[in-house]
């Protein structure tokens, strides 16, 4: 094959659209390929067609090939997929690289998403549970502080905390509509507990139960209790 003259080509060097015996001509020849954008991407394009028709077999390869270079070989073939290859690795390097980053990162704000949640949940089921047991104790009788006063020291103190934690699940959000709606319900409730003496009136404190069971809180607690929990309504 005549080899081709590096001053030639740079006067002539080709153009979209040259005919395509000159674009054969340089392919096999990469290292005079010219400078100029628009002609290393039309030498590109008719790399990667030989190319693909190289992968379906030299038989193919050669059937297909336009006329004026008929002959295209297995050894042809394989130089031009070296030097595609050697152009396109960092390219696939990168975006693989690329890709798998951003599947990381997917991953990983999923992971923090379903945590999150899961602590939510947990902290609202303990809510409940806890609001519960608060009022079967306030159904307990009590030591008296006195001749018609109950001692609710310790219904008191677990009530402000359960307000505290009250305030902190409203900030957040519930996980259902009707969760917030019976945080609500006990939140006025333990209000009521939480800003009352240590030692009640009996009267007093039957106004407190009358009013968690016109509300069926307990009963309203654990149902919300065994559904956060995924133990059915």
């Amino acid at each position: 094959m005549t080899s081709l003259d590096p001053q030639r080509l740079e006067s002539q060097s080709p153009q979209p659209g040259l005919d395509e015996a000159r674009l054969f001509e340089l392919l096999e020849q990469p290292e005079l390929w010219p400078e100029d954008p628009a002609a290393q991407a039309e030498l590109a394009t008719l790399l990667e067609l030989h190319l693909a028709l190289g992968s379906h077999g030299p038989a193919l390869a050669e059937g297909l090939a336009p006329a004026p270079r008929a002959r295209w070989t297995t050894s042809w073939s394989l130089t031009a997929a070296a030097i595609l290859l050697v152009a396109l690795i960092p390219t696939f390097t990168i975006l693989q690289r690329t890709q798998s980053l951003k599947e990381q990162a997917r991953d990983t704000a999923r992971l923090e998403q379903l945590a999150l949640k899961r602590t939510q949940d947990r902290a609202w089921i303990a809510f409940f549970q806890q609001s519960k047991t608060l009022l079967q104790d306030f159904e307990q009788n009590p030591a008296l502080c006195k001749k018609g006063e109950e001692d609710r020291r310790q219904e008191r103190e677990m009530a402000m905390a359960l307000l505290e934690a009250s305030h902190q699940l409203a900030a957040q959000g519930a996980p259902l509509k009707e969760a917030e709606f019976i945080r609500a319900s006990l939140h006025s409730w333990l209000s009521e507990v939480a800003f009352e003496e240590n030692c009640l009136t009996v009267e007093r404190a039957r106004e407190l139960r009358q009013w968690a069971a016109t509300h069926n809180l307990e009963t309203e607690s654990e149902r919300m209790e065994r559904r956060l929990r995924g133990e059915g309504a």
